[in-house]
């Protein structure tokens, strides 16, 4: 897996984004990772980070579909960037 850059974090709306992209809906990201589609829609829409367990199985089914691509990030904590 990739590391992050000081002061980067994962897009979380992007990464989503992009496997819905890849054709995949937010139930067959469900199925595949475990986690709830509402818990999905909160990470896409609220903004909110996902506990690590969770991340790392977006991350890993982002890495199946875009083959092993660079993780979309960006700059700031989740803190700095909704103030």
């Amino acid at each position: 897996m990739q590391h992050l850059q000081p002061g980067h974090r994962v897009d979380w709306w992007r990464v989503i984004d992009d496997l819905r992209r890849t054709g995949l809906r937010v139930e067959d990201m469900s199925a595949g990772t475990g986690i709830p589609r509402s818990t999905l829609a909160g990470y896409k829409n609220l903004d909110v980070e996902p506990k690590h367990a969770d991340g790392t199985a977006l991350l890993r089914l982002w890495h199946v579909r875009h083959d092993g691509g660079v993780v979309p990030v960006i700059q700031g904590s989740v803190r700095n960037h909704r103030a």
